[in-house]
């Protein structure tokens, strides 16, 4: 690794911290899931934390390109370890992970409209408000992302 200011166990630190407090309310709502609707929120609420971990990849990789994998890695090793859950919910929470990653690699920060997309697909299937949430949920995510690059150190 090359020398940085900052060192892994710091970055790791900061943001699972970050992970730690960020409420998913806001992008649950946009969603519009009915109160009934416990298992549909949970699976969003592993998709939209799959998604933060994304993101912060995605800001690693524009501050500290060098170190970017190596942290990332290890951050996701710890994360997995010691998530709450089924040995199955940690598969799922990990195989999320690597498809946001891979999802936000073509258009990096520029757009996640294209990750939108694939949440509300996934989430919503044939909802009337789907095309409403699609477009809230783009938005929320650029702040996801605005908000982690900010507090990345």
């Amino acid at each position: 690794m090359q020398q940085t200011q900052y060192s892994s166990d710091e970055l790791i630190r900061i943001f699972a911290a970050l992970l730690e407090s960020y409420d998913f309310e806001n992008e649950l709502a946009m969603l519009a899931l009915k109160r009934h609707q416990f298992l549909k929120k949970r699976k969003a609420l592993r998709e939209f934390t799959a998604l933060f971990i994304a993101l912060w990849g995605l800001a690693l990789q524009k501050s500290f390109p060098e170190d970017r994998d190596l942290v990332f890695e290890e951050f996701v090793n710890r994360f997995s370890y010691s998530a709450k859950g089924s040995n199955k919910d940690v598969e799922l929470l990990l195989r999320s992970i690597e498809v946001y990653t891979t999802l936000l690699e073509k258009n990096r920060d520029r757009d996640f409209s294209e990750v939108a997309t694939f949440i509300t697909n996934l989430l919503l299937e044939d909802a009337p408000h789907k095309d409403k949430a699609r477009l809230k949920l783009a938005l929320a995510i650029r702040a996801m992302f605005k908000l982690i690059f900010e507090r990345l150190i």
